[in-house]
């Protein structure tokens, strides 16, 4: 079976934070049309919200009440309205949107794992059955990080190891842009993290930051934990949600990046895309333990086991970087592009394993 659109299904609203799903589908959508179907949304009146961004099309549910199991049938309604006399194939980030497959049971299901989601704070107690049953379904099962692949490669070939890549270009600016007006006034060094806040930081590690004589630069919403368990100190500046093209900039302030994930099941699986991202802008990276981190870039990334040794480990990588080890890592994110990797999923989804 063939197809000649696409209905992805995602929990990351596509207007946030620029990840995984947009990085993918917005090229996706260069060689077919594209519906993106999000989560639905609270609001004062039912509907559907539609954006159109060249060939993908947004589509967001408004809903006064909604039941997190299922899609309901207006949704689904919709899409069929959209995809026609076309044949589809659906592309789900979350086992929370399966309706989306049983509404198309003849089209082709590909589930692009990217976390386990099951393993995050408030995660529905049904996910981990849903998400067996998608995987068991799905056609062709991508997976985001290693640690993902390993915990599904029993399910035979149709797993296939995409890690996240890097627009490589855009953060390479890092190095030769002036960087944000926010560091105008800061004195150095700067540790600097971007991406979303959340129960995966590990607050320890902030704390030790926030006590050292250097400035800590926290770029992204918070999101799922109460912001009043972050570090306040005069040092430590939080941004807030910022645009994706601004991130460059945000990067070319940093003296040292930050990996400060806690060790924990919403971390177990993760393979933080701002890795290569951060290593493409021409930083020295500091991590916590992250398996899929040290298996994948270990040799480029530094790894401190403990709060005080990674705040000591920044303290060193910004008095002394090492240059040879930066370009090092930086010639292994420009191998990592996200336009290699839609290239090579697309032409795994033509290979027969999809259809």
């Amino acid at each position: 079976m063939r197809f000649d659109c696409i209905v992805a299904g995602s929990h990351l609203r596509y207007a946030g934070v620029w990840q995984r799903p947009q990085q993918l589908l917005s090229r996706m959508a260069r060689r077919v049309p594209v519906l993106v179907v999000e989560e639905p949304f609270l609001g004062a009146h039912d509907g559907e919200h539609r954006e159109t961004r060249g060939a993908l099309e947004v589509l967001r549910p408004i809903r006064t009440t909604f039941d997190v199991e299922r899609v309901d049938g207006a949704t689904v309604a919709a899409v069929k309205a959209w995809v026609g006399a076309r044949a589809p194939l659906i592309w789900l980030y979350s086992p929370m949107l399966l309706a989306l497959a049983e509404a198309f049971p003849d089209a082709p299901l590909v589930y692009d794992c990217m976390d386990e989601l099951a393993a995050f704070a408030f995660a529905p107690p049904q996910m981990k059955a849903l998400e067996r049953d998608l995987s068991a379904r799905a056609n062709l099962i991508f997976t985001g990080g290693r640690s993902l692949h390993e915990a599904r490669k029993a399910l035979g070939a149709k797993v296939k190891l995409y890690e996240s890549g890097v627009e490589f270009a855009r953060f390479a600016e890092a190095a030769r842009i002036a960087p944000h007006a926010l560091y105008a006034h800061l004195p150095r060094p700067v540790y600097g993290y971007f991406g979303v806040i959340d129960e995966r930081l590990d607050l320890e590690v902030l704390e030790a930051l926030a006590r050292s004589e250097a400035q800590t630069v926290m770029v992204g919403p918070v999101v799922k934990i109460d912001p009043a368990v972050l570090p306040r100190r005069p040092n430590v500046h939080f941004t807030g949600a910022v645009d994706y093209a601004e991130l460059p900039a945000f990067l070319a302030g940093f003296d040292v990046a930050l990996l400060p994930f806690a060790r924990n099941a919403a971390t177990a699986n993760i393979s933080p895309t701002k890795t290569p991202e951060y290593l493409a802008g021409g930083k020295p990276v500091v991590s916590t333990p992250i398996a899929d981190v040290v298996a994948g870039w270990g040799d480029v990334v530094e790894v401190a086991e403990t709060p005080a040794a990674f705040a000591a480990a920044c303290a060193a990588a910004a008095a002394a970087p090492d240059a040879a080890r930066i370009a090092r890592g930086t010639e292994r994110a420009r191998g990592a592009g996200w336009d290699a990797i839609a290239e090579r999923m697309w032409i795994d989804l033509w290979d027969g394993q999809a259809g």
